[in-house]
């Protein structure tokens, strides 16, 4: 029982150590771009989306970082 517990909590916080470093890259992205994004960049895209859910009023980007961005129409 304990062993269990024990191999949860190392998922748990190997999972979040991932998300942590995404997000830090993401940011890190973010302050190195120097101009305005004009064009559409599909290796970006790749990198750093991981989907985009369309709804009837808005639309969200869901970062591979595990952030999510709820864009209004």
């Amino acid at each position: 029982m304990l062993r269990d517990k024990k191999q949860e909590f190392l998922v748990a916080k190997a999972e979040n150590e991932g998300f942590k470093k995404r997000i830090k890259e993401l940011e890190e992205f973010l302050k190195e771009a120097d101009q305005e994004l004009t064009e559409y960049d599909e290796s970006m895209v790749r990198r750093y989306i991981d989907k985009i859910v369309v709804y009837e009023d808005k639309f969200t980007v869901c970062f591979k970082a595990g952030v999510d961005l709820d864009i209004e129409r």
